[in-house]
């Protein structure tokens, strides 16, 4: 739906803990919950040579070592659906998906950051975000994921689909920024998944991004000119290099 909405009554946040006012005058708390993974079901990928410019920041352009190669699709919510923390209207379980590589020069400086916080590096990175356009630009409201891979599984990714052997696919993401209704949830739970009112005015229209790691991918790619009883190859991916999973 289009349409610029109003911004959000924050009445308090605090140690991860969001309480907003309702249209009814009533109260509703959120809670990060960053021990919770987000799985998702993509399909319908495809392969293109342009980007979608309204879901990048200016720094991000420079991102993208393989610019002449992207892939979309859609992906579906395993469990729950997924708004914006007091806007109810705009709840979605599935969102458009986007695959770009990350270049070496900022996987470097990726890998450097984490050495110097003590952490572990991921070169497989994703976020989630909304964005809903002004009317009359002729645009529809745009929920998103974006996840940056390294050249060789992008690769292994674009081959499948030009070769119309891509399978369905799974995704794990371990999102921070990304809340639940409630103070708190057990990571297990099959609840909804809520992105918080941006923080400089509380408004909906283009809330905060959640940002975090890709922990799963994998994806069946069928044998070509194969029998119907031969099995698909399942592939996954770790941080560096796609390998088909051995039995």
């Amino acid at each position: 739906m289009n349409g610029l909405k109003a911004p959000v009554k924050v009445m308090a946040e605090a140690e991860g803990k969001l309480v907003i006012e309702t249209r009814d005058g009533g109260q509703e708390t959120y809670g990060l919950n960053p021990s919770r993974t987000m799985y998702l079901h993509v399909r319908q990928l495809q392969l293109s040579s342009e980007v979608n410019l309204f879901r990048f920041s200016d720094d991000d352009l420079g991102l993208a070592g393989e610019t002449s190669l992207f892939v979309h699709g859609t992906a579906t919510l395993q469990d729950g659906a997924i708004s914006v923390i007091g806007d109810p209207d705009n709840m979605v379980r599935t969102l458009a998906i986007d695959f770009y590589a990350l270049d070496e020069v900022q996987r470097r400086k990726r890998k450097a950051l984490a050495q110097q916080q003590g952490a572990v590096p991921h070169d497989a990175a994703a976020r989630v975000g909304f964005l809903r356009h002004s009317p009359g630009i002729g645009l529809d409201d745009d929920w998103f994921v974006q996840c940056q891979l390294l050249p060789a599984t992008l690769r292994a990714i674009s081959s499948a689909v030009s070769d119309g052997t891509m399978g369905l696919m799974s995704l794990g993401l371990a999102l921070r920024g990304i809340y639940c209704r409630g103070a708190s949830a057990s990571p297990s739970a099959a609840m909804d998944w809520f992105l918080r009112p941006n923080h400089r005015d509380n408004t909906v229209n283009a809330p905060n991004m959640a940002h975090g790691d890709i922990t799963l991918l994998s994806f069946e790619q069928a044998q070509v000119d194969s029998s119907p009883e031969v099995v698909p190859q399942l592939y996954a991916f770790d941080d560096t290099i796609p390998a088909p999973m051995t039995a």
